[in-house]
């Protein structure tokens, strides 16, 4: 129910949870090379060759940071239907694995929860989005989960 209405909040339930692939990349040194001269990265991880191999991963990884320049598709949409303007409320991002040079890594997304809020602007609903990214190997390296805001303005 929505406290504004009185009405059930209307949305496709049928989407929550469901896990749709929306991108993969193939990493590249030259992607990393980039990635880094762009943001001003120097973390020699990532930027030198030797002092990554004797890191403890053992040669060049990748900013976790690139994956969010993958282009994705859109993933399911849950159909919201409450408010008038929408925006971004926030990320958060886990870290898993690291990336490495010649990985793919596959991106898989999906309607986490929809939910309201009442606050003293009145009420929310809030739509959280998880997007998984795996590698080849379908180890996680990476997940990040996305709230937007629906209101009446």
């Amino acid at each position: 129910m929505t406290a504004e209405t009185g009405s059930e909040l209307k949305y496709d339930h049928d989407v929550l949870g469901v896990e749709v692939e929306v991108g993969s990349l193939t990493v590249t040194r030259e992607q990393i090379d980039r990635y880094c001269e762009v943001v001003g990265e120097t973390n020699p991880l990532y930027t030198d060759d030797e002092a990554a191999e004797e890191g403890r991963f053992g040669e060049i990884i990748a900013p976790t940071g690139l994956l969010q320049t993958m282009h994705l598709a859109q993933g399911l949409d849950a159909k919201v239907e409450f408010g008038n303007t929408g925006f971004h409320a926030g990320q958060r991002m886990e870290f898993f694995d690291p990336i490495r040079v010649g990985d793919t890594v596959t991106a898989r997304a999906q309607v986490k929860e929809v939910y309201e809020k009442t606050g003293r602007s009145g009420t929310m609903v809030f739509i959280v989005t998880r997007v998984s990214y795996s590698n080849q190997h379908g180890s996680p390296v990476m997940a990040m989960e996305h709230s937007f805001v629906r209101r009446e303005v």
